[in-house]
């Protein structure tokens, strides 16, 4: 999907919810490890599938896998098999590249006789039969792939890092639609272990890049560069520089700007995970939460609380081993580790996703753990939780469970309503009219009961594009989702993040049909 991360404020109502743990749904997935794994509804049913791969070993044997799970419903997942290349040390991304309205895929990544790919698949008939387009990319792998409309005339561009036969790159690949991309030869340092990421960061309606990894030299960067006209430019800032890294971009403190949050490894094989506060001024400033730091691992957002804020999912290689750990957002630069219970990986990925459409995040993660062994998991977000004290043995004498601490869960899940009561926002800062004057505006939908949360998101795209013509070019960003088992739960929600918004200056528009 098209990753575009603009300025979006995320307050919302900060109700009392019940304390919520992680349950692992034992989904029977491959593990993999060097792995790239994500949600995505491929056929348009409403439903998070999954697609993930990697390498694993099994009996002194290796293996490498790219499997497409499509969701049953009912925490149920079944492997498909489809025309998709396994590779491992790889990176995808998806997106509707050629406007035909379904997600299509990128994927870069090493083969098993060892030659490296980048290949886009199409989305036929939102079956698992995808074609396969030549595009005469050349094969990369250890990178990372990201779909992004950098020069704003309405289809996704690719960005792509990582090693070539001739060494590290970094491309811009333009789409020229009719399945033909032109590489603009944008003249970014090339780099491998790392990744690219595409951000408004200035908030100029214009994509800009965050870059880290390993160069040619050795040598280690993370570097900002901004979008002049379509041509990118180094921003002189500086930032701990980083390799096995990645980056994910969210508005952390909800000041309506873009932060950054990067992990890796640095030059003197220090692990690191460092948050950067956007200050609004061309500059950032780095913020010590406490966040654990990684290597080969991920860095996501997601609001799995239902706070209004995005809180942190890592994973990866840690100075004591590989961790898999959720930080709460509190706010004002605080962050708390709540112990999710996820089992620590390295070489891997994480990403929240409402696979089971309750309104809530769910985790995906895969990787390599302690001992060689390799997993695939999903976590299921759930909201009530019954904490009873292990006992072992007699009398008074109490052991701790090494596995889980000392607290045995015992998870009650609430029945599944049908549907659920939605409402979706997006903000921005922007010139909304036209008029050479930006604002901070904020769109609300109406609150709706729907099956699926993607319903409300494509009503509101339909409103907002009727409402505001100029909406297009404003490239706005993610779509946020709030979904309740009751409708008054959802309106109180509304209006609190209303007020919040309207505090700080925000035009608010809802928008209604």
């Amino acid at each position: 999907m098209i990753k575009q991360f603009l300025s979006i404020v995320l307050f919302m109502i900060a109700t009392s919810l019940p304390a919520q743990t992680f349950t692992d749904i034992r989904a029977k997935l491959t593990g993999v490890g060097g792995s790239a794994c994500g949600w995505i509804d491929y056929d348009q049913d409403g439903k998070l599938d999954i697609f993930v791969s990697g390498e694993f070993y099994q009996n002194n044997k290796h293996f490498i896998s790219t499997d497409l799970y499509h969701n049953d419903g009912h925490d149920h997942f079944t492997k498909v098999k489809t025309p998709i290349v396994n590779v491992f040390r790889s990176a995808f991304d998806w997106a509707d590249y050629n406007l035909d309205g379904k997600p299509d895929l990128f994927i870069i990544g090493q083969d098993a006789s060892g030659k490296s790919i980048a290949d886009l698949y199409e989305n036929n008939n939102r079956s698992p039969n995808f074609i396969l387009i030549r595009t005469g990319i050349p094969g990369l792998k250890d990178g990372s792939v990201d779909w992004g409309d950098y020069d704003g005339d309405g289809d996704p561009d690719l960005l792509l890092t990582g090693e070539s036969a001739h060494g590290p790159v970094t491309k811009i690949y333009r789409n020229d639609r009719h399945n033909h991309f032109t590489d603009i030869h944008a003249g970014l340092p090339g780099v491998r272990y790392g990744v690219a990421r595409w951000a408004d960061l200035f908030q100029s309606g214009h994509l800009d890049i965050i870059l880290s990894g390993s160069l040619a030299s050795g040598k280690y960067i993370t570097a900002v560069y901004r979008n002049v006209n379509n041509k990118f430019v180094k921003v002189p800032l500086d930032f701990s520089n980083l390799s096995l890294s990645d980056v994910a971009v969210a508005d952390y403190n909800m000041d309506g700007w873009p932060d950054f949050v990067a992990c890796g490894e640095t030059q003197d094989g220090h692990v690191q995970t460092r948050l950067y506060k956007n200050e609004k001024n061309g500059f950032f400033s780095m913020v010590l939460p406490g966040l654990t730091g990684v290597r080969t691992g991920s860095v996501a957002w997601g609001d799995y609380d239902h706070d209004g804020d995005p809180d942190l999912l890592i994973t990866g290689e840690s100075a004591h081993g590989p961790v898999s750990e959720i930080f709460r957002n509190d706010r004002n630069g605080k962050f708390t580790n709540i112990h999710a219970g996820l089992i620590g990986l390295y070489m891997s990925d994480g990403h929240f996703g409402d696979y089971d459409q309750d309104g809530d995040l769910d985790v995906l993660i895969s990787g390599m753990s302690t001992g060689y062994k390799f997993y695939t998991k999903v976590y299921r977000n759930d909201p009530t939780r019954i904490d009873t004290l292990v006992s072992r043995g007699s009398g008074n004498n109490e052991q701790v469970n090494q596995d889980h601490g000392i607290f045995e869960y015992s998870v009650t899940v609430p029945p599944k309503p049908k549907k659920i009561y939605y409402y979706v926002y997006a903000s921005t800062y922007c010139d909304l009219y036209g008029k050479g004057k930006k604002e901070y505006y904020v769109f609300f939908s109406p609150i709706k009961k729907q099956h699926v949360q993607y319903q409300m998101q494509e009503k509101f795209n339909q409103l907002i594009h009727e409402r505001f013509p100029m909406w297009p070019k404003i490239n706005p960003g993610e779509i946020i989702t709030n979904g309740f088992t009751t409708y008054k739960k959802a309106e109180a929600s509304k209006k609190t993040a209303i007020k919040a918004y309207e505090s700080v200056g925000f035009k608010v528009h809802e928008l209604a049909r």
